[in-house]
Formats: C-alpha cells, sequence, structure tokens
C-alpha cells in the first residue's frame, strides 16, 4: 500500500515530523553528551538520574514510562547505574516482583553537578531560537510527548 502526499506536494523526507524530531533529537543528545561524557554518562541514564531526583523512589516500570523508556531498556540503565552506585534498587515488601529504584547518595550528588550541564546544553541545542520560540517548541513538544505542563 502507497500512501501519496497531499495533491500538488511531493514528499519530501525534510517535512516530515519523525524526521524532523530525530534530528533534533540527535543534536540535542550530541550537546548533552559533549557536556556530560567526562562523567561517563549518556543522555537516557542523566535523564533517569533526574527524574529520580524529581520524584524519589519509584517502581522501574513507572520509572521507565517516566523517562519514554522500553522495559528491556531501563532494566539496563539502572542496573549499569546500580554497578556504579549511582541508583539502588529494592523490592516491594508488598509485591516482591515490583523493583524500585531511587537515587544513592552518590547519584544525588553527580545529578547536581550534571543539572548545569544540561542547562547549557539545552542553550547551545535552542539557539538558533528566540525566547518566544523557545519557550513555545518546549510546550508544543511537552504536549506531542505527553509530558503535561511542566514548567519550562
Amino acid at each position: 500500500m502507497s500512501i501519496n502526499p497531499p495533491r500538488g506536494k511531493p514528499f519530501l523526507l525534510d517535512g516530515q515530523i519523525g524526521f524532523l524530531l530525530r534530528g533534533a533529537y540527535q543534536r540535542a543528545s550530541e550537546n548533552l553528551s559533549a557536556r556530560i561524557g567526562a562523567h561517563d554518562l549518556t543522555p537516557p541514564q542523566f535523564a533517569v538520574l533526574a527524574r529520580l531526583r524529581e520524584r524519589g523512589k519509584m517502581p522501574q516500570n513507572e520509572l521507565g514510562r517516566a523517562v519514554f523508556m522500553e522495559p528491556a531498556n531501563i532494566r539496563d540503565v539502572v542496573q549499569r547505574l546500580k554497578k556504579r552506585g549511582l541508583v539502588r534498587t529494592e523490592n516491594s515488601p508488598a509485591d516482591k516482583r515490583l523493583l524500585f529504584s531511587a537515587l544513592s547518595p552518590e547519584g544525588a550528588r553527580l545529578v547536581e553537578k550534571i543539572i548545569p550541564l544540561d542547562a547549557d546544553s539545552s542553550s547551545v541545542t535552542l539557539a538558533p531560537l528566540n525566547a518566544r520560540e523557545s519557550a513555545l517548541l518546549r510546550a508544543l513538544l511537552r504536549r506531542i510527548a505527553g509530558a503535561g505542563s511542566a514548567p519550562p
């Protein structure tokens, strides 16, 4: 089955939202990786640490959803962070199948060091936009991602 572009408009990859979002994500991820690489963290690992900082101890499956990560991937990320002593895990006393994740004291200290680097990375990524455009882009991306109405 072939999907035709709207009448009179040729298909251009540069006009496709998934392609543009992927390119924007790659640029943002590269900017962040360049800043946090010295701490031996990836952007997804930082996202896990930052979300745990915001919300505290939480079930691993919920944590995965909160950072837009597949269940198998969140498990691997948490295990890597746990091996480094940045995250601790514990089974729920009520349901042994439920695994909770939380920041360790070392993880809490590291995430505090990384937050300014993330802010700098975002500034570089958004540099082509003015303040109004930047705020609008963040608001629109939160809507598309279903991330609620968190502050900019």
